[in-house]
């Protein structure tokens, strides 16, 4: 059985599975070089049956969705929006219509760890709806409820856009910008008052936050664009705050709904790793898959179409989230002897003599990470004591925010004496955590200003290689822990080793990458 799975929204991304075994999911964006790109591309999809070597005649259920945008697919699709699964054809093959959010539920608990759980998502909108909570139990989804709750996630889009000035990357992208408020937050001090204002701005509605230019989503007239300002702090750390109760709120209702030990998240507000810790209600394990947005829709469809239609059983290991194409060592050897730089076989030991000498690498090895975050197969790394190496990252390499905090990659045997106040499942970057005092200092370059920081926990089966190579620089440091960023600048995260060669030479201030099984010294 092969299963299709087609997302064409924003973040549109394609997956497929093949006899219960994931063979592909990745995100348009990766494909055409546009951040958050969005519709149905026929190259796309022919680029992702190819990868896999099938024809679209070997697919024998194709699952997808109903979008109404510019580059809809050359099919007709029935709407979801009041039936959540819809069977049809196309070209003669097995087709189901499946809900947004249903599909969102999909991604998060058949990507968990859990027999049990209960399941909610939050997002902007999809399928007329902006909420929905569920129950799964022995590899089915039991209980499916949706509806409307007061959308936080197109306020922080609003926001975002009309008061803050972040414009949009395209037509369909209107929430883009949502993760910097996020960071400017915890550098702004809420208050009563504007969290007032919030709550009263949101219950009036928010008018044309997706197309009007001249709105605003705040205070209706505040221009917060110059974030220097505490004004523009305060307000971010209110939304946050505001954000934060609001979630709890419904966390809480749920959890007395459907008590249950075990809650897996999905939709935009997953995206939000502070809140994802800081308002887990009585629930005492949380999953969050490395797709939480739309970019796990795909994924979600097919997981739906695999576990739920076809009955197949639900796998509890750890989710493997590096589900990107394969290069061949002809095209990997292609772009090293392209490059103009010298390379030789990969040894570990010359990267961690790199890392040591605390100078910053970058990483593009095996098959990219399925969703918005480097995991360490398309990352920039270096040991987060090197000399102000945040900025450095931020003005000399990734060219972005001077507020915009970096991620840790973190040892599992050594985060108890690291962190506090983290959930110790954390394989995605998905939730936060503070750093204790004794380490601040040594982790000044992923110690953000209020202490927090969005920790990546490995476990040696999760990724052996990084593991091995984190192990490594503890053994010399000290230090058992990396510094993570996204092998990208103001782009999508790197995918080919074409674009890793062309990325690496942008990066005037780093001369060691790890290209697959080989390492590239400018």
């Amino acid at each position: 059985m092969i299963i299709l799975g087609l997302y064409n929204g924003h973040n549109a991304a394609a997956c497929i599975i093949k006899d219960g075994k994931i063979l592909i999911n990745w995100e348009l964006e990766r494909f055409t070089r546009i951040k958050h790109d969005y519709g149905f591309n026929q190259d796309f999809l022919d680029k992702t049956l190819s990868s896999c070597g099938i024809k679209f005649d070997d697919i024998d259920l194709i699952i997808t969705n109903k979008q109404d945008f510019k580059r809809p697919p050359p099919w007709t699709v029935p709407s979801t929006a009041v039936n959540y699964l819809e069977s049809f054809m196309i070209n003669n093959k097995q087709a189901y219509a499946l809900n947004h959010h249903l599909a969102h539920v999909a991604s998060a608990y058949y990507t968990s760890p859990f027999n049990e759980a209960t399941i909610i998502t939050q997002d902007g909108g999809g399928d007329d709806e902006n909420f929905s909570y569920g129950t799964a139990q022995d590899n089915r989804i039991t209980g499916f409820n949706s509806g409307r709750v007061r959308n936080i996630a197109a306020y922080w889009s609003g926001i975002t856009l009309n008061n803050y000035r972040m414009p949009r990357l395209h037509a369909w992208d209107p929430g883009s910008g949502a993760g910097k408020i996020m960071a400017l937050a915890a550098y702004g001090n809420t208050s009563i008052e504007l969290e007032q204002r919030l709550e009263h701005t949101m219950e009036q509605g928010i008018q044309s936050h997706f197309t009007d230019p001249q709105s605003r989503a705040f205070n209706n007239d505040e221009d917060l664009s110059d974030v220097s300002t505490q004004r523009s702090k305060d307000v971010a750390a209110a939304l946050q705050s505001y954000t934060e109760k609001e979630v709890k709120i419904i966390y809480d209702q749920i959890y007395e709904r459907e008590p249950n030990d075990n809650l897996c998240l999905a939709g935009g507000i997953a995206l939000n790793c502070v809140a994802n810790t800081r308002v887990k209600s009585k629930f005492k394990n949380i999953h969050v898959p490395p797709f939480p947005n739309d970019t796990g829709l795909a994924i979600g469809m097919a997981l739906y179409a695999h576990h739920q239609i076809n009955g197949a059983p639900k796998d509890s290991n750890y989710f493997v989230p590096y589900l990107g194409p394969d290069y061949s060592i002809a095209e990997i050897t292609i772009a090293c002897s392209g490059s103009g730089y010298s390379y030789k076989k990969l040894h570990v030991d010359d990267v961690v003599d790199v890392l040591c000498e605390r100078k910053p690498i970058v990483m593009c090895r095996g098959r990219s990470e399925s969703g918005p975050r480097a995991l360490g197969h398309r990352s920039i790394m270096c040991v987060p004591d090197m000399d102000n190496g945040r900025d450095f990252l931020n003005f000399q390499i990734k060219q972005r925010e001077w507020y915009r905090p970096y991620a840790p990659i973190i040892l599992d045997k050594y985060v108890d004496d690291i962190l506090e106040d983290y959930m110790p499942e954390s394989p995605y970057m998905s939730t936060s955590g503070t750093i204790k005092k004794e380490w601040r200092d040594r982790l000044s370059a992923v110690n953000h200003v209020d202490n927090s920081t969005r920790p990546q926990i490995i476990k040696f089966n999760h990724e052996p290689f990084i593991y091995s190579l984190i192990q490594r620089v503890y053994d010399r440091t000290g230090i058992p822990v990396l510094l993570n960023t996204s092998f990208n600048r103001q782009e999508p995260i790197v995918e080919t080793p074409k674009e890793a060669i062309n990325t690496f030479r942008d990066f005037e201030n780093i001369d060691y990458m790890v290209l697959h099984n080989y390492q590239v010294i400018k």
